[in-house]
């Protein structure tokens, strides 16, 4: 008796360990698609967040040459009108780049700063497109404008500005 007893315990056992590991298995697999799809989103998060700023300071960059004309004494709109190339440092000493080619923006891991000359390639184009609104040449439409690729297809932010030839 005492080694039928046996032998049905060390069964028991087994299937004990076998049921744990189905239940730790499924277990694990939600929470590691959990970790996954958080990571996918993080990374989908981080590129619009990336984007949206970088068409927002080519509208900027576009406010900072209006005023660098009204400042020297020009039209508002002065050189402006067109589709351009633009990074932070962009002045009329610096002037923007129209648009043939585009390059990818770079990252410069030292200052933090995207722009073409320095760092490492990124995945992400920027034009900015300034155009005159109606007829009475006071008003200008500036439209920053983000593309990269993502999961096989083109992804694009945009940011619109209006500035007025208040002065």
């Amino acid at each position: 008796m005492n080694s039928r007893t046996s032998f049905h315990q060390s069964g028991v056992g087994l299937i004990e360990a076998m049921v744990a590991l189905l239940i730790l298995t499924v277990g694990l697999i939600p929470v590691l698609a959990v970790v996954s799809s958080s990571n996918n989103l993080s990374a989908l998060i981080r590129n619009n967040l990336i984007a949206a700023n970088l068409a927002q300071e080519s509208v900027e960059v576009v406010r900072g040459l209006r005023d660098e004309n009204w400042f020297s004494g020009q039209s508002f709109d002065n050189g402006l009108i067109g589709t351009w190339r633009v990074q932070w440092d962009t002045s009329w000493t610096n002037p923007p780049q129209q648009v043939g080619t585009n390059p990818s923006l770079k990252f410069d891991s030292a200052t933090g700063l995207y722009g073409y000359s320095a760092g490492a390639d990124t995945q992400f184009k920027r034009t900015v497109t300034v155009s005159l609104v109606g007829t009475c040449n006071c008003e200008m439409k500036i439209v920053g404008e983000v593309t990269w690729p993502e999961r096989g297809r083109n992804r694009v932010i945009k940011a619109e500005s209006h500035l007025f030839n208040w002065k």
